[in-house]
């Protein structure tokens, strides 16, 4: 089955989170969600990640972009081009084959990045966007990603390799071997996607959506 419906709950595209302060209001808030829905049948979450500019509000856009939504294949690029970077949290729900699957962004910013941490233990998937283009920070984009892979050895992950199409993107392999991906031991449950989202090839952008749904859904 394709996806039969979204909804955005929590803060918008748009919210902001910046001070500390606001950052544990919003975990408690979290927390008394998934205490709530844990014993929900049918309900995953999944955690989005990743430097700012990565490409992660642009994902989380593209899943619940009206015509992709109602029928895989046939979505259309998002107005505006790419999307802002998020300087807070994003929190959609998509009905995907009977599993509702709820995506949690956070930010990338450096001072959310020190939050990271707190939302993984809820997390059944972690999905870790990279700008394949920004080849300066993906040395940092490798540290980040290995604290993560840490923190939560048994954690499912999925890499996304975004933004394929821009200048200087790095291949898949040349990315596999700048996050130095070979040094996950092998029983850990790690996939590396490539992707040109929201970039106005709807084919292809369809094509990477539906191979990311359909990897999440594996993993769940």
């Amino acid at each position: 089955g394709g996806v039969s419906g979204y909804r955005s709950r929590l803060f918008p595209s748009t919210g902001l989170v910046q001070n500390r302060f606001s950052h544990h209001i919003f975990k408690c808030f979290y927390w008394i969600l998934c205490l709530q829905e844990e014993e929900e049948r049918g309900k995953r979450q999944v955690l989005v990640l990743g430097l700012d500019g990565a490409g992660k509000s642009s994902l989380l856009q593209s899943l619940t972009s009206g015509d992709w939504a109602a029928r895989r294949g046939r979505c259309r690029p998002t107005r505006g081009g790419w999307c802002r970077p998020t300087r807070g949290f994003n929190f959609i729900s998509l009905n995907i084959s009977a599993v509702q699957l709820d995506f949690l962004e956070v930010g990338g910013g450096e001072d959310l990045r020190r939050y990271w941490l707190d939302y993984l233990r809820k997390t059944h998937v972690l999905v870790f966007v990279v700008d394949s283009s920004d080849r300066p920070r993906l040395p940092l984009a490798k540290a980040e990603l290995h604290r993560l892979l840490r923190a939560e050895p048994q954690l499912p992950v999925v890499v996304l390799g975004n933004k394929q199409d821009k200048a200087h993107a790095v291949s898949g392999s040349e990315l596999h071997e700048a996050l130095a991906l070979h040094a996950v031991t092998a029983d850990r449950k790690l996939f590396l996607l490539t992707s040109q989202l929201d970039s106005g090839a709807v084919r292809k952008s369809c094509q990477d959506l539906d191979t990311f749904q359909n990897l999440l859904l594996q993993l769940l």
